[in-house]
């Protein structure tokens, strides 16, 4: 059963399926572009990794992979050089440390065939990139850094709540979500694709290296084929208002919509 919006499914934000469906949007993502990418290409989920304590703090921790070896194989990450002194304390001080927890956010970045040279990077917006201060300055931080650099940065905003990101000037029409496209070396020139709920998900292209024609995402065929497979239709309760509720005009259309479906249905 497909859904009945025509592009995004408002009920997808909702917190009871955003989780899963940030994952497999990702996972779909890669795969979809894989198909389509020069051979000289690859799609691949990658993650940050974030040490999430119980009184807020947060340090960026980076990828699991991003460490240095030592001769013996195992990783040590450098804090800087150990001053050359022998003295020690004649008991240690014992302290308890707050919990902590391993925060994740994954992601999908194009590489080149080196293995090595990240051409393109598809950031999905979490909650936690719009609406928790911590996690959003985190993000920020990333962004800009993505942006200052000669890797192309897509970033997909799915989610209605929350504080958009910068999109520069002049504002892009106000809608429901946004496809942000900085290529690689161009900022701060970049392209901004708004849409609402009303319209089907727009096409966008995917820029990789500056000789390569860019790719386009149909994310429309992505979401149809994972509504389907993970069975959303079934667990979904369209009787229910969304959440975050919609405007009044939307709620009445979409009201209409879900009624037709399931008339059609029938």
């Amino acid at each position: 059963m497909p859904s009945p919006f025509p592009g995004m499914d408002p009920y997808l934000e909702a917190p009871a399926f955003w989780a899963g469906f940030h994952l497999r949007l990702i996972a779909a993502i890669s795969t979809e572009l894989n198909r389509h990418l020069p051979e000289r290409y690859y799609a691949e989920i990658d993650e940050y990794v974030w040490l999430h304590t119980e009184d807020d703090e947060r340090e960026l921790l980076g990828k699991p992979d991003v460490f240095v070896p030592d001769k013996n194989g195992t990783h040590t990450k450098t804090r800087g050089t150990q001053p050359n002194s022998t003295a020690v304390l004649a008991s240690p001080v014992e302290v308890t440390l707050p919990k902590a927890k391993k925060k994740k956010q994954r992601f999908v970045k194009i590489v080149a065939a080196d293995h090595q040279t990240v051409v393109t990077v598809i950031e999905i917006l979490s909650p936690t990139n719009k609406v928790t201060s911590e996690g959003r300055k985190k993000y920020l931080a990333k962004r800009n850094e993505y942006l200052g650099s000669t890797t192309s940065f897509v970033e997909l905003d799915l989610l209605r709540a929350g504080e958009r990101m910068a999109m520069g000037r002049p504002s892009p029409p106000d809608a429901d979500y946004y496809f942000f496209v900085c290529r690689g070396g161009k900022y701060p020139k970049a392209q901004v694709w708004p849409f609402t709920i009303r319209d089907a998900i727009p096409m966008f292209p995917v820029p990789l290296g500056p000789k390569d024609a860019d790719v386009p995402l149909n994310l429309q065929s992505c979401m149809a084929e994972m509504y389907d497979t993970s069975r959303y239709g079934m667990r979904i309760d369209y009787t229910q208002p969304t959440a975050p509720a919609l405007r009044p005009a939307d709620a009445e259309w979409a009201s209409d919509l879900v009624k037709s479906a399931k008339k059609q249905k029938k």
